[in-house]
């Protein structure tokens, strides 16, 4: 049987669970965002969009620039918090519209609800809602773009076209994954029937739906007039169009540190894709476990056989996404990126929750008809309990605490930055490594411009070969951390428990 057709299904009785559901996740995530500026991409997205600059590429606009209006907006509050509570938001909506569209999906609203419970308080889901990322937007665009498809696939028209149009543009404000939906949008949209498809005003509708759904470049764009921070806080200059093409096609990325160097935005490096395949299985069992990954494979199928162009563009973008973790990305921390396909599981789980209880009617009528009704609240209430135990579970267990930890570590990077940067003397140079030196910047610019350098540097020498020049230049030299080859060439002094001094040997 074919799944209703969304113009078929009322809108009123979805509003107010919809509501709800926001509510709740508002408070949820809400309450967990960090309160402090982190390390790494955490903290560069913080400082970046306080300080209305461009992190690495391809840019992020969409992200970094609501962050950079946020904190304009709310300037009395702590600016890495409010780049924490934007992200959240994004998080709280990609939860309600899971919920809508997983509903819709599944002819359910408690399938839809179940669904939303598992992924929003999954363990890595939880811990990017707390601190600005892109994974957390990025779900958010990937359940858009499904329901753009749905209401393409129920009914074609001109507005629904734009409609898929606009999420696409949409999805390439910000992360590069989402190239990998590209050719199954395509495909989807030009496999079902639309005779007035190659019209002009159609063509021209899905063009314009791009473009608007691209409009968040002109963050972007107006580093062109005005001064942006670009790559690192310290090289502030104006944008040319070639580092804009740069920034939106080649992504050539180079980190510093112990992060090591990228040249290509894919490379293999020789690693195949079943060297990293236990990490996606680890991963996995722990975000959903055996029974709900069982579920959503389940859903799939139901969904294949009631939709099948819709579950072939979530298994295309699912299987694209992970190739690219698992064999085409060297970065350490590519995991997070796992998000894509734990927001299209939960699609699929709530298909196959749907179908389940759509089984029990038929199965109890068979049976026992005259206690029809109180086997749909006995399954009723077996969906909510489920929910209940799973936000039990992880509100108890490792999910929690790895959230706790979150917060905790960057209160105590928050403090040693500030206390560090109020301890320095005025145009000192302070070495550090890239994935810790964003709450030193952002500690800086909070404390105001006393001519601190800060550098990124590599985290095994520490600049070593900068030091001569930083010393004879009558500029105090600190380390993040000392290196055997400082501590032969020079005298090095711990300072303050946290960072190190040079001075000139025998001093």
């Amino acid at each position: 049987m074919r799944l209703p057709v969304l113009r078929r299904v009322p809108r009123s009785p979805l509003f107010l669970p919809a509501v709800l559901v926001g509510v709740a996740l508002t408070a949820f995530y809400g309450l967990s965002a960090v309160t402090h500026v982190a390390g790494g991409d955490w903290g560069s997205f913080q400082t970046f969009g306080y300080l209305g600059g461009i992190p690495h590429a391809p840019g992020y606009p969409l992200l970094t620039g609501s962050i950079h209006l946020a904190t304009r907006v709310a300037g009395f509050a702590e600016p890495a918090h409010v780049a924490n509570v934007v992200n959240a938001g994004y998080a709280v909506a990609a939860g309600v519209a899971l919920f809508v569209v997983t509903s819709v999906l599944a002819r359910s609203r408690l399938a839809g609800l179940l669904a939303t419970v598992v992924f929003a308080t999954g363990y890595s889901i939880w811990a990017q809602a707390t601190q600005a990322g892109t994974m957390s937007l990025q779900t958010l665009i990937v359940v858009l773009m499904i329901g753009a498809l749905m209401a393409y696939d129920d009914r074609p028209s001109v507005a629904r076209l734009a409609l898929v149009g606009f999420a696409t543009g949409l999805s390439l404000t910000n992360h590069g994954v989402s190239v990998f939906m590209l050719p199954a949008t395509v495909a989807f949209v030009a496999s079902r029937r639309f005779p007035g498809i190659a019209r002009p005003r159609a063509l021209a509708a899905a063009v314009g739906g791009v473009a608007v759904g691209l409009l968040p470049w002109i963050y972007v764009v107006r580093g062109l007039f005005v001064p942006m921070s670009r790559g690192h806080p310290e090289n502030r200059a104006l944008l040319t169009f070639e580092d804009l093409l740069r920034l939106a096609f080649d992504q050539p990325l180079t980190l510093v540190g112990d992060v090591g160097t990228i040249t290509k935005p894919i490379d293999t490096g020789g690693v195949s894709f079943l060297d990293n395949w236990p990490l996606l299985a680890n991963d996995m069992l722990r975000e959903l476990g055996w029974g709900w990954l069982a579920l959503a494979v389940a859903g799939w199928v139901v969904l294949a056989r009631q939709r099948a162009r819709l579950a072939a563009w979530i298994a295309w973008t699912g299987l694209t996404t992970i190739w690219f973790i698992l064999a085409a990305h060297p970065i350490f921390d590519s995991a997070r990126y796992f998000a894509v396909v734990y927001v299209l599981l939960a699609v699929c789980m709530a298909v196959g929750v749907g179908w389940l209880l759509r089984w029990v009617e038929p199965a109890v009528k068979r049976l026992a008809p005259s206690y029809l009704r109180y086997a749909a609240v006995a399954a009723g209430l077996a969906v909510v309990l489920a929910a209940g135990l799973r936000i039990q579970q992880q509100f108890t267990g490792p999910a929690r605490a790895n959230v706790v930890e979150l917060r905790q570590d960057a209160a105590e990077q928050a403090t040693v930055g500030l206390g560090i940067m109020r301890q320095m003397a005025p145009d000192s140079v302070y070495m550090t490594n890239w994935t810790s030196s964003w709450y030193s910047r952002y500690a800086a610019i909070r404390e105001g411009d006393r001519g601190i350098h800060i550098q990124t540097t590599d985290y095994w020498t520490m600049g070593f070969e900068q030091a001569a020049d930083i010393l004879a230049s009558g500029r105090r030299l600190y380390l993040q951390r000392s290196t055997p080859e400082y501590e032969a060439a020079y005298t090095v002094e711990p300072r303050w428990g946290v960072i190190f001094e040079v001075l000139p040997a025998g001093a």
